[in-house]
């Protein structure tokens, strides 16, 4: 009888939780799908906080800022306007095309939105071409003998280098100068080339500057 007495409750409890196991969960309201699909895509366009990884963090007194282009948050924006575009592109034209075989639109409606969905993408692809060069963060170490680059990469997010102060290209070597808009980042060993700009971005240590570039 103990024993029965003992194993009663947890049976009941058994036939209870698969009671409340069994019970179906209640439906979301038919707005959230919808909520949900554009906060997703506007935290896809949402510039990233560029700051030091984790890494970084752990080890400040190994590297230090040099160099860095605020706008840099709003070329990853752009650069991955083109993903949308080309989703866009994906979705419009093959109803487009229906509804001429269906001849419910002129052939001329079909040239001109196949016409400016190319144009678009061709155009948002070329700059981000340009775009994923440019340079957002540039460090040096407590040595300073490695740099740290921080730039973009096709998908519009963070990717860093890192590279020898020797084998990078001071200015002179490169061909450039401070007044120009835009400068080269070139390393001796490599064929990649970077961008980075004075004009808009904004030199945190001079000195650190010089001991990578050169004098200028």
């Amino acid at each position: 009888m103990l024993r029965q007495s003992r194993s009663a409750p947890a049976a009941a409890g058994l036939r209870g939780g698969k009671r409340a196991a069994g019970r179906p969960e209640p439906a979301g309201r038919p707005g959230d799908k919808c909520l949900r699909c554009c906060f997703g895509t506007y935290m896809f366009l949402q510039p990233q906080r560029w700051q030091p990884d984790s890494s970084m963090i752990e080890n400040k007194e190994q590297f230090q800022l040099v160099y860095k282009f605020p706008g840099i948050k709003y070329c990853r924006i752009f650069s991955r306007m083109k993903l949308l575009q080309t989703a866009l592109t994906i979705v419009i034209l093959p109803p487009v095309y229906h509804l001429y075989l269906q001849e419910q639109v002129s052939q001329g409606f079909v040239l001109y939105v196949t016409g400016t969905a190319c144009f678009a993408a061709t155009m948002l692809y070329g700059i981000s071409y340009f775009l994923r060069r440019m340079i957002g963060l540039m460090y040096l170490n407590e040595a300073g003998t490695m740099v740290k680059v921080a730039h973009l990469t096709f998908w519009g997010r963070k990717k860093e280098i890192y590279c020898p102060v020797e084998n990078v290209m001071t200015l002179g070597d490169t061909g450039d100068t401070k007044n120009e808009v835009l400068l080269q980042f070139k390393q001796h060993n490599s064929t990649q080339v970077l961008y980075f700009t004075l004009r808009f971005g904004h030199i945190v240590d001079k000195q650190k500057f010089a001991q990578i570039f050169g004098g200028f």
